[in-house]
């Protein structure tokens, strides 16, 4: 049986961040791979404006997310086309459109869609976090959660979310700071991040998968140069060296999940996503 991983994404740019190894890993191995992107990134600050021309922030975030997915390989795009929310407490968050606003149902109904076509064995979703806290993530996480659990005979066999271990997530800053490089608190906010957050992370504990990406680490960052609003050269991510990034970015971590929460007492940790579905 033909494999498929479906990964759902709030913005244009975190399916390469937090996910990238894995989708080129998996296309690489056959797999069909599937990336939802819930909103357009329309708030995302482009730090050179030469690269808007006569575009709007949406139509360049659009165009630039097409070009990570085809570097990835993914297989098909979905856009649900919400426009960003931006970070918490922006009046936007609110503004008719904003993903943050959408009707959950309405929402939902659209992925579960997706998941009818596609039949993916594996999906892949943010933790309860939203991994940062930003409105778009929390609520990407909310309608992946509502949409797993309604698909009916379509249901994904495995649910996971991504994880940020603490310890890693520490050890990334410290080794950028030790390099040189001006990394935020949290070196894995992400380019709409907008700020200097103390930290970012989940106990260690939570993870229950670890996913080589070793081999897909110049894809990953070959996708997040196609993100060049958000990522330009002189981004702290943008300027690890290659030695440094194989080092910092050879595993992306998860945790698989039953009813909305993180499975405890996995032995061992998972190597890989689809063990045991044939």
């Amino acid at each position: 049986m033909a494999k498929t991983l479906l990964a759902v994404h709030a913005h244009p740019d975190d399916e390469t961040i937090t996910t990238g190894g894995t989708l080129a890993r998996y296309r690489a191995e056959g797999v069909r791979t599937i990336v939802v992107t819930c909103t357009r990134g329309d708030l995302g600050e482009v730090r050179d404006p030469a690269h808007l021309a006569a575009r709007r922030v949406a139509e360049l975030r659009d165009r630039e997310l097409d070009a990570a997915a085809r570097c990835l390989g993914v297989s098909r795009l979905v856009r649900l086309g919400y426009s960003d929310s931006g970070m918490a407490g922006w009046p936007e968050n609110d503004r008719p459109g904003a993903f943050w606003a959408a009707d959950v149902t309405e929402a939902t109904a659209q992925l579960v869609e997706v998941i009818e076509q596609e039949r993916p064995q594996v999906m892949l979703a943010y933790d309860e976090t939203g991994g940062y806290g930003h409105p778009d993530h929390l609520k990407a996480h909310q309608v992946a959660v509502a949409a797993f659990y309604p698909s009916a005979a379509a249901r994904p066999p495995r649910l996971y979310f991504g994880r940020f271990p603490s310890t890693w997530s520490r050890e990334f800053v410290r080794a950028l700071r030790e390099a040189g490089i001006d990394a935020p608190g949290s070196a894995v906010s992400g380019a709409d991040a907008g700020q200097d957050l103390a930290e970012i992370g989940t106990a260690d504990s939570l993870v229950t998968t670890r996913i080589d990406v070793r081999a897909f680490v110049d894809t990953k960052r070959a996708a997040l140069a196609c993100h060049a609003s958000q990522m330009p050269a002189d981004h702290f991510l943008m300027r690890m060296p290659l030695p440094l990034a194989e080092r910092l970015w050879a595993f992306e971590f998860f945790s698989r999940a039953d009813h909305g929460h993180a499975l405890d007492g996995v032995e061992g940790l998972e190597t890989d996503l689809f063990a045991g579905l044939g």
